[in-house]
């Protein structure tokens, strides 16, 4: 990579980080137990679904 592309990657990074510390800052209660809960529930459902889909259409290719 030349250098250029390096730079501007670790200030993009550096933004992200900064980004992301300010966030959780103003708003703490992001990171709380009954926010990551219903999250990991989304999560699995949508996850479910999906393998769902994809268990279809590999049935629908071998048929």
């Amino acid at each position: 990579m030349q250098t250029l592309t390096q730079v501007l990657l670790i200030i993009g990074a550096g933004f992200i980080l900064w980004f992301t510390y300010q966030s959780i800052k103003r708003n703490p209660q992001v990171f709380s137990a009954e926010n990551i809960n219903k999250s990991i529930f989304t999560l699995g459902i949508l996850a479910l679904c999906l393998i769902a889909i994809i268990a279809f259409l590999v049935y629908l290719l071998k048929n």
